[in-house]
C-alpha cells in the first residue's frame, strides 16, 4: 500500500493568533499567563497547534482550530508532586477517591511548578541535555521537528508512530552574510551507542533528503515561525513578562515577512555533549575524526557541557 507524505506545515492564522492573545488576558488565562512568563518553557507552531515543552516533555498541547483554544495535558503530569503514583485497589475497585491524586482545578502559580515537578522525572539525560542548550538561545525557534507520514506525534512514547517519522531535534537561525540560515541540529548525549555505529550518519543522510525535497516547504513554515515567536514575545512584553530585545524582534518580523533571505542548510548538522576530559582524549577521539571526516567539522559541535548552546557565544541575543 502508498504511503501519502503529507506536506511540512508550521501555521497559525492572524484570527487564531488574537484568540490565543485573548485566552491569556482572559481571567480563567492564568495556566496561560504562568506559561508565559516561565523562561523554562519553549513554545512550538505546529499546525494550528502549539506544543509547550519542558526538559523535552510536551506539558502542553494547545489547539487552537474551530474559534476556540483548548489546551491538553497527558495525566502524568497531573500527578500531585506530593503524591504517592500508586492506586490502592479495594474490593476489585482502583480507589482513586482515598485521596487527592490528580490536579484538578488550575491554581495560579501551583498548578505549574506541580506539572514541571512531574515531568522532569519523565526526563531522560538526552532530553536534559537538549534543554540545557535551547535554554535562553533566543535563535532557537523549534524543537522535536517531524518529518512525518500522518500526524504529528507531540511525543516519544508511541514508538511504532515514531518508527514512521524522520524526526530532528533542533532547529535554529544562524547568521549569514545574506541573511540567516536555518540550521537542523541532531543531539545525542555521549553516552549514546547510535553515535559509535553507522546509525547516526544513517540518521543526518535520512534528515538531508527530507530537506533537500522539502525545502520550499521549510522555507515558508519557518517563516511563519518567525512570525509566532515575534508575536509570542510580543504577547509576552504586553503582559508584563520578561521577552525579548527590539533588535531581535526586528530580526524575526524582517525573516517573518520575507524582507530578510532565509536559507535552508541541506546538510543536517550534529551536536554531541556529555562526556568529560578523559573521555574526550579516549574513546571519543577517534570516533570524532571519523564523524569529521564523514561530514566535515563545520557539521559538528561536540562539548562537555550542553548549556554552552549549539555556538560559540550564540546565547547573546543579536549574537548571532
Amino acid at each position: 500500500m502508498e504511503v501519502t507524505i503529507k506536506p511540512f506545515v508550521r501555521f497559525i492564522s492572524d484570527d487564531q493568533m488574537k484568540q490565543f492573545q485573548a485566552a491569556a488576558l482572559a481571567p480563567e488565562g492564568a495556566w496561560l499567563r504562568d506559561a508565559l512568563a516561565d523562561p523554562e518553557l519553549f513554545f512550538a507552531l505546529r499546525y494550528e497547534r502549539i506544543d509547550v515543552y519542558y526538559r523535552g516533555r510536551a506539558i502542553y498541547s494547545i489547539d487552537v482550530s474551530g474559534g476556540k483554544v483548548t489546551a491538553r495535558t497527558h495525566v502524568k503530569y497531573l500527578v500531585r508532586d506530593d503524591s504517592d503514583p500508586y492506586i490502592r485497589m479495594n474490593n476489585g475497585t482502583f480507589d482513586y477517591r482515598s485521596r487527592p491524586y490528580l490536579q484538578s482545578d488550575y491554581q495560579e502559580r501551583i498548578s505549574l511548578r506541580q506539572m514541571k515537578a512531574a515531568a522532569k522525572s519523565f526526563s531522560g539525560v538526552e532530553s536534559m541535555g537538549v534543554y540545557a542548550a535551547i535554554k535562553d538561545d533566543p535563535f532557537v525557534i523549534d524543537v522535536e521537528v517531524a518529518f512525518n507520514r500522518n500526524t504529528e506525534v507531540t511525543e516519544h512514547e508511541d514508538l511504532e508512530a515514531v518508527r514512521k517519522q524522520d524526526r530532528i531535534d533542533v532547529v535554529r537561525l544562524r547568521r549569514a552574510d545574506d541573511g540567516y540560515d536555518l540550521v537542523f541540529w541532531e543531539a545525542k548525549h555521549f553516552s549514546n551507542n547510535e553515535l559509535f555505529n553507522d546509525k547516526i550518519l544513517s540518521q543526518l543522510a535520512a534528515y538531508e533528503k527530507q530537506l533537500i525535497s522539502r525545502q520550499d516547504q521549510l522555507l515558508k513554515a519557518f517563516r511563519n515561525v518567525c512570525a509566532f515567536h515575534r508575536d509570542l514575545d510580543r504577547l509576552r512584553i504586553d503582559l508584563g513578562f520578561e521577552g525579548t530585545t527590539e533588535t531581535h524582534l526586528a530580526i524575526l518580523k524582517g525573516l517573518a515577512d520575507g524582507d530578510v533571505p532565509l536559507n535552508i542548510l541541506k546538510s543536517p548538522s550534529l551536536f554531541v555533549f556529555g562526556f568529560d576530559n578523559d573521555q574526550k582524549g579516549g574513546r571519543w577521539k577517534a570516533r570524532r575524526e571519523h564523524i569529521e571526516a564523514e561530514i566535515g567539522k563545520d557539521r559538528l559541535r561536540a562539548i562537555g557541557n550542553a548549556s554552552e548552546g549549539f555556538e560559540p557565544g550564540g546565547k547573546k541575543r543579536g549574537a548571532r
